[in-house]
């Protein structure tokens, strides 16, 4: 195998810990609705990826979901239930991306909205002293702020062709397959990572690490 020069890497359930079902737990206190219906980790609700592709402003959000609220839900409660999904963000996995960056070039490619990525922001502030959690990377590719989101094939034809890649030369982990699957078509050596515990097992396993 040609040796990897470029990683990429998903954020949620590869680098950060995550569980929908937190999020979802979190809104059914407030919710007139089944909340399962609006929102999971393989269907939801349009609005959800107009957000994640920031199409949607944060408050025309919040007044979709108010929607499924009881009466009278305010925007904080919304944002606390909204970020509840986030389940840990593993100092190893943070130590780790600071090694590859010595010795690759290095990108995260998320869908990702507004409030999440205050929300990882200041994870990486009070927890690791960084300003953003982009600096973990050389650059950081996010849904809300191109317009685009994984699958489409445009927001990985747009990374490769900022940073000039070699596809042949790029390794990508994500934990869905239709992302893997969508990055394959570019010649990207894409893998799935079913097991967020197991990343260090398989970039060890490309000797990446």
């Amino acid at each position: 195998m040609q040796p990897f020069k470029n990683l990429i890497f998903d954020l949620g359930e590869v680098i950060i810990d995550i569980d929908y079902k937190q999020t979802i737990t979190a809104f059914q206190k407030m919710a007139v609705v089944d909340f399962s219906t609006v929102v999971s980790y393989s269907a939801q609700n349009p609005i959800f990826d107009l957000y994640e592709k920031g199409k949607v402003s944060t408050s025309a959000f919040f007044n979709e979901l108010r929607t499924y609220l009881r009466p009278g839900t305010s925007d904080k409660e919304i944002e606390y239930a909204w970020n509840a999904i986030f389940q840990n963000f593993p100092p190893s996995k943070i130590e780790l991306l600071k090694q590859l960056k010595t010795r690759y070039n290095t990108f995260a490619l998320s869908n990702i909205n507004e409030i999440h990525l205050a929300s990882i922001d200041k994870a990486a502030q009070t927890k690791f002293n960084q300003q953003a959690f982009s600096n973990f990377f050389h650059a950081a590719y996010y849904s809300n702020e191109l317009g685009l989101r994984k699958p489409e094939p445009e927001i990985y034809a747009l990374l490769l062709q900022k940073e000039g890649l070699n596809p042949a030369e790029t390794f990508f982990v994500d934990d869905k397959k239709e992302n893997v699957e969508a990055a394959r078509t570019f010649g990207i050596h894409a893998y799935q990572l079913t097991n967020r515990d197991n990343l260090h097992g398989l970039l060890a396993e490309l000797k990446i690490i």
